[in-house]
């Protein structure tokens, strides 16, 4: 009885090799060659507030760069689209998102800022302490 967990954790290896390759690598980034945009491979992968999101691009080093910050809005905004992924969401190049993405614009009312759904491209003014379905995607501007 001993060996039957060990079995069963031996089943799940090829699946999780094949979840693996299919993801980005979290330490890597690609480059929008329409807006020169350089943006992480993948968010922070839960949710944060808006201040933990900035905290956390601000500490990001990818690729030897340390300039990485929360995008605007409409940098997001033109990050959506291309085929939906497994997840449903439908984002233009190869990262991965799981949940909303914090923007670094001002939101409608004072104290929130902008998120985007990459579900269906929906914009939300948020509260900046609401952490619920919100990620850090970090974005950095290379010097030309």
């Amino acid at each position: 009885m001993r060996f039957l967990p060990l079995i069963a954790v031996l089943a799940l290896i090829p699946a999780l090799l094949a979840q693996t390759a299919a993801a980005p690598p979290r330490d890597s980034y690609w480059v929008d060659e329409d807006t020169g945009l350089a943006w992480a491979a993948a968010d922070n992968a839960f949710g944060v507030t808006w201040t933990q999101a900035s905290n956390y691009c601000r500490a990001l080093t990818l690729g030897g760069h340390k300039d990485w910050t929360l995008p605007a809005i409409d940098d997001l905004q033109r990050l959506f689209g291309g085929p939906a992924n497994q997840a449903g969401r439908y984002v233009k190049g190869p990262i991965q998102i799981t949940g909303w993405a914090w923007s670094s614009s001002l939101g409608r009312e004072p104290g929130e800022r902008w998120a985007l759904d990459f579900g269906d491209g929906a914009r939300a003014s948020v509260v900046m302490g609401d952490s619920g379905l919100n990620r850090a995607l970090c974005v950095r501007r290379p010097q030309r």
